[in-house]
């Protein structure tokens, strides 16, 4: 009877063990994922400038004639000033975005001009619609111009890049109730702009201004949109561009 007694206490530690072995193991396949879930995205990637700019500049400008220098047949103020969004079909990639300008903001590019209509500089501004002609087709966008008889025309272009990535509060993500509110997420976006002005009745026109707009925001998983910062940023965007494309036609005083 002792030995029976002794045989079980032996058997029940081992049975608890096999018992256990299975709870230890998913309690570390969870740890693991978390620890891969968190650090899988935890530092940021930065922008690759390279790649946007070459995007930017994929399609090679066609015009109908070597453009004059600076100094030869500008126009003289005030000038009708016709402004082209321009807008591209490719793809998004995971990092890399094309621009979609919205009304508000080729209203904010409009504001940045108003002073110059005080300073004589420009007697309208407005935009210029018409979905036949591409940003890359000067000769195109000039004859838009002639019809709607403005004296420039300053081709607004642009590209946009997301760096998304989780700061420490993401090891709480996966508790679900960490995803809704803690802020461990953090998004950054970065906008590329050009601006090229051009003469509508001459080869005139002037170097290309390039900017940039970024923005962060951060807060959960659950919440935090990319489409908040790409439009932040582009908003700092325009708002340096416009200041740029001030500056040049102040020049042609």
């Amino acid at each position: 009877m002792l030995q029976e007694t002794a045989f079980f206490a032996k058997e029940i530690p081992t049975a608890r063990r096999s018992h256990q072995n299975p709870l230890m193991r998913t309690a570390k396949v969870i740890l693991l994922l978390i620890i891969l879930f968190s650090t899988g995205c935890m530092s940021s990637q930065g922008f690759n400038r390279t790649a946007m700019g070459e995007r930017l500049h994929a399609t090679p400008t066609s015009q109908e004639s070597q453009p004059l220098s600076p100094q030869n047949a500008r126009p003289s103020p005030p000038f009708r000033l016709g402004v082209f969004f321009a807008e591209h079909n490719g793809p998004n990639t995971a990092s890399i975005r094309k621009v979609e300008w919205l009304s508000v903001d080729r209203d904010h590019l409009l504001r940045e001009l108003t002073p110059l209509q005080d300073e004589r500089l420009l007697a309208d501004t407005f935009v210029l619609r018409d979905v036949t002609v591409r940003s890359d087709d000067i000769k195109g966008l000039r004859l838009v111009g002639a019809r709607f008889g403005v004296d420039l025309v300053v081709i607004i272009d642009g590209i946009a890049a997301i760096d998304r990535y989780n700061n420490r509060f993401a090891w709480l993500y996966p508790t679900l109730i960490g995803a809704y509110l803690l802020p461990g997420t953090e998004i950054d976006a970065l906008v590329i702009a050009t601006g090229s002005l051009w003469a509508v009745h001459s080869d005139w026109h002037a170097p290309m201004q390039t900017v940039e707009g970024q923005s962060k925001v951060k807060g959960s998983a659950a919440f935090v949109e990319e489409a908040t910062a790409l439009q932040e940023a582009k908003q700092a965007a325009i708002q340096a561009l416009g200041q740029r494309i001030a500056e040049q036609l102040q020049h042609l005083k």
